[in-house]
């Protein structure tokens, strides 16, 4: 559901709630992005009324809008206090920020925007790449839905942009269950514009992070809305590259693939040079050893032996503006132009214990 959608959604609650004095409550696009933003700290209370009915929340605390400052203001409002309050680091850039601002999103700051440029001046398709990325992941979503797949885990979900994975898969699967997961705080923030999807399926969203599995896997919310008995499909996309370590990044995705049961799907995408020029690889090597890049490109080898086990469907590791296209070579960027490798492969139907 877009902002707009949602604001029409609350404004014909507001009518069929507050009938002949609804008119001065109407909210419109942006009054709902600067609800997921946090800047509405506490909507009047017919707003309030609206969204629950909108969201299904049964309470002011299930709509997530307010985060009490202290145990005085949560007993004021008959909320429980945040123990540890996520904490937004405005100076350090974050990949899901910055993939939002080369999406041509508006949830960014500063230190995001420079860090999205100078890698946009080493890497001028970075953009072009950012939205083939964007393509894969309806593409993939789309083929698992078609494919019987009725829930999916995404792990590195990034902050909420069109075609987001319950909006793909839910077109195909009206029922499909979705577990969005960032390590992101303001990913947070937008979480409720994540979790609404088509009222006959079932969408979550956790913090939490990759390098923890577990945690992941045995969250509440998981269990809540997943079925891990289920075949799941697990994505993965451009996250891993922000794991440094070879062996860490293939541990994660055993521990993860080894919880799900047979018939489960992993897609993934990883940053990788193997397209490149000389001269941006030699750009992109300068930049790391400044320290001022976060991602660790791999080759496609290397991402290969992480679904090691698994059946890789065709066309293999790919750049992602190969896998499947639903345009004509000459409608699409070349692989020169995309620094993302991708694949999606089943999960066996019999593994070793």
């Amino acid at each position: 559901m877009s902002r707009g959608e949602l604001a029409d959604a609350v404004n014909a609650a507001l009518d069929r709630l507050y009938p002949g004095q609804s008119s001065d409550l109407h909210v419109d696009y942006r009054w709902i992005g600067k609800l997921e933003r946090g800047e509405h700290r506490w909507p009047c209370e017919e707003r309030r009324a609206a969204l629950k009915d909108v969201l299904d929340a049964g309470s002011d605390a299930e709509l997530g809008l307010y985060n009490p400052r202290s145990a005085d203001e949560a007993t004021a409002f008959g909320m429980a206090a945040a123990k540890e309050p996520a904490v937004i680091d405005t100076t350090v850039p974050h990949p899901a920020r910055r993939y939002n601002y080369w999406l041509g999103g508006k949830d960014h700051f500063a230190v995001d925007r420079e860090s999205g440029d100078m890698i946009a001046t080493a890497f001028p398709g970075v953009v072009t790449t950012a939205k083939e990325n964007r393509a894969f992941l309806k593409r993939a979503v789309h083929f698992l839905a078609e494919a019987g797949i009725r829930q999916f885990l995404d792990i590195g979900t990034g902050l909420p942009a069109p075609d987001n994975t319950h909006e793909v898969a839910q077109r195909v699967v009206p029922d499909a269950h979705v577990v969005y997961v960032d390590n992101d705080p303001i990913v947070g923030v937008h979480a409720r514009a994540l979790t609404v999807g088509d009222e006959r399926g079932r969408t979550a969203y956790l913090q939490a992070d990759l390098r923890d599995p577990e945690s992941i896997l045995q969250h509440p919310a998981v269990a809540a809305t997943l079925d891990l008995t289920e075949p799941v499909g697990l994505l993965l996309l451009a996250v891993l590259h922000f794991i440094e370590d070879d062996d860490q990044a293939a541990d994660i995705v055993r521990r993860l693939t080894d919880a799900l049961p047979d018939g489960s799907y992993l897609v993934l995408s990883h940053f990788t040079l193997d397209f490149n020029t000389a001269e941006e690889v030699a750009a992109y090597k300068r930049i790391s050893d400044a320290g001022q890049a976060d991602a660790y490109p791999r080759t496609r080898p290397v991402v290969a032996r992480y679904l090691e086990g698994m059946q890789i469907l065709d066309p293999g590791v790919v750049a992602v503006s190969e896998w499947r296209p639903d345009r004509g070579p000459d409608r699409r960027p070349t692989v020169a132009e995309v620094a993302l490798c991708g694949a999606v492969a089943g999960l066996p139907i019999r593994r070793a214990s």
